[in-house]
């Protein structure tokens, strides 16, 4: 009785700066089991093609990569610009494959939340908070800013833990127009 040996795949993406998208590989490696052909493909928000990236790129995938994408090297900003681009928020696809690609795979739904969560970080800036008993207005924002941090957090569970990528959209889409509601100076969890 013969047993077959495979890789494990397994890749990390972190929160990261704005004009990144950072990738660990995790993966375990079999000892003695050459890895070659090592394919990324990243779908991006929005976009109808995944970006494809191969183990003989200028960046490489090589074992244990730790890498960053810029929105250049996505497809979503041309190349030849000094200042990098904002990478998107919303659902990444996210598919890393080596030799036999068809058999040693991996798929990840990533549901990038850097620049919502910055706008809530700015939003959470602004309020004036003291030791001391906080006012009822100052409640009520602290409140709603609560609530739409809950929801890009579940947005984020739903999407990378229970797979239910369409009700991680959803919540983070609705997180997103909480937001902007909340930026206007209107209370949205009001009775």
């Amino acid at each position: 009785m013969s047993v077959a040996l495979s890789h494990t795949l397994e890749l990390e993406v972190p929160s990261t700066a704005c004009n990144s998208l950072r990738i660990i590989d995790m993966s375990t490696y079999v000892s003695g089991l050459a890895v070659e052909c090592e394919t990324l493909e990243i779908l991006v928000p929005g976009c109808a093609n995944e970006v494809v990236f191969k183990d003989t790129d200028s960046i490489p995938l090589e074992r244990d990569f730790d890498n960053k994408y810029s929105a250049s090297d996505l497809g979503i900003q041309a190349t030849n610009v000094s200042t990098p681009g904002e990478i998107p928020d919303g659902m990444y696809t996210i598919r890393y494959s080596v030799a036999p690609n068809s058999v040693v795979n991996v798929i990840y739904y990533h549901l990038r939340t850097t620049n919502i969560l910055n706008e809530y970080y700015k939003e959470l800036c602004k309020l004036q908070l003291s030791q001391c008993e906080q006012t009822r207005e100052q409640k009520q924002k602290l409140d709603d800013l609560r609530y739409i941090k809950s929801l890009i957090d579940a947005a984020k569970a739903k999407t990378e833990y229970c797979h239910a990528n369409d009700q991680g959209n959803d919540m983070y889409n609705y997180a997103k127009k909480l937001l902007a509601k909340y930026k206007t100076g209107t209370c949205i969890t009001c009775n």
